[in-house]
């Protein structure tokens, strides 16, 4: 998977038959990343608030090593 705006890849977990299907997000809300092997959806974000979510977790160094930034994006929104 390819982190949007950097040139950052995780390795991730599939989705274990759960996706998103992106037809159906309302307008507000849009993709903020996709499983490259596959194109489902394994994240969203809110276009104006500070709302996200995720459905993977890095196989490589999972938690605040490989997604510091999803955390430090977090801690700022509160």
């Amino acid at each position: 998977m390819v982190v949007p705006g950097t040139h950052k890849c995780f390795i991730t977990s599939q989705n274990h038959g759960f996706a998103i299907d992106e037809s159906t997000l309302p307008a507000d809300w849009e993709p903020m990343f996709r499983n490259l092997n596959d194109g489902t959806n394994e994240g969203i974000q809110h276009r104006s608030k500070p709302f996200f979510s995720t459905q993977f977790h890095p196989e490589a160094s999972s938690g605040p090593v490989d997604t510091e930034s999803l955390f430090a994006r977090f801690i700022a929104s509160m």
